[in-house]
């Protein structure tokens, strides 16, 4: 009898301790597993944001938040998955600046799903600075060096990114304009496949986020040209600016953006916010984030990301149609 009774007072406890899970306000989301979708390839920032994020959540809300990674078509892929799901808050968009807010300009009226029209939002869990990477073989030093060196040999060199369409893509094609040179882009299935090409000597350069070339930087495998911020990376402190460099209008910066499929309820997605800004307090995220050279953004409520994306799309849609850049 005093097992039993025993075993009463246990199950009794853990009932009292799923009750204390949070839960959306009005419902009781989430109540299963909640699939998380990256639209990027394993390795980058948006994976490492995902991975860490969904980590957190799990143990606050008692419910696994397990990540897929669908990268093809610059994120498209990922879009189109999330938008054939339920609006219940159990699918999941994690992106970037390319996914976001590239593909608008790049793909147009071929664009099946609309960031602004195609998806609800949620927030936004960092900022990372895009970053210029050369292998050491080139032998330059200096922003100037490399053109010069890029000028005396059109289309001789390759810059390798995470894929067609994406932040690297637009941020190398958008350095190669503003330097009035040549070079051939070769697209990769992530940052991390494409690095290893730039590590080996096959590629000559890659734009990248700083979260991801920081360590490769301190390791002397590549070096670092320039950030493309107005200051400069304590991740990285010995990287000149693009404007030191004399490159002001170089400027680009990526974000993780959290999303959700459309008509999902505002309750569920504010829910998600506020439990998404909890997970980034937790030093295993917020350090982890931060010693990787991303910043965390506050306040990014669903209608601030919203917003924030909309400003975006309208600011770098130009830019991507300037430089060129296409996608098959």
């Amino acid at each position: 009898m005093n097992r039993i009774a025993g075993l009463g007072v246990a199950l009794l406890a853990l009932a009292g301790v799923a009750q204390a899970q949070p839960r959306a306000p009005g419902t009781d989301y989430p109540n299963r597993p909640v699939r998380v979708v990256v639209a990027l390839a394993p390795g980058g920032n948006a994976d490492l944001n995902a991975r860490l994020v969904a980590g957190a959540l799990s143990s606050q809300l008692g419910q696994q938040f397990v990540v897929e990674n669908r990268p093809s078509g610059g994120g498209t892929v990922a879009f189109e998955t999330v938008a054939q799901t339920a609006p219940d808050g159990y699918t999941l968009l994690v992106g970037a600046l390319g996914s976001h807010t590239l593909n608008v300009g790049l793909y147009g009226e071929r664009l099946r799903v609309h960031p602004l029209t195609g998806v609800d939002h949620i927030t936004i869990s960092s900022h990372s600075a895009i970053a210029l990477a050369v292998h050491p073989s080139l032998n330059v030093h200096t922003l100037a060096e490399f053109r010069e060196l890029l000028l005396r040999n059109p289309g001789k060199y390759d810059y390798g990114s995470s894929g067609n369409g994406t932040t690297g893509h637009i941020a190398g094609a958008m350095l190669v304009q503003l330097l009035g040179v040549q070079a051939q882009h070769v697209p990769y299935r992530g940052s991390a496949a494409a690095f290893a090409d730039l590590s080996a000597g096959r590629t000559a350069f890659q734009a990248d986020t700083i979260s991801f070339l920081s360590e490769h930087f301190r390791a002397g495998t590549v070096r670092g040209l320039i950030i493309a911020t107005p200051e400069r990376s304590p991740m990285a402190p010995d990287v000149p600016t693009s404007a030191e460099a004399g490159l002001p209008a170089y400027q680009a910066t990526t974000w993780t953006p959290w999303s959700a499929t459309l008509g999902t309820p505002l309750p569920i997605r504010q829910f998600l916010y506020e439990q998404i800004a909890e997970a980034l307090k937790t030093p295993a995220v917020h350090d982890r984030l931060i010693q990787l050279g991303n910043t965390i953004p506050e306040g990014m409520t669903p209608e601030r990301t919203r917003a924030f994306i909309a400003s975006e799309i309208e600011k770098w849609v130009p830019i991507v149609r300037a430089t060129g850049a296409r996608v098959d």
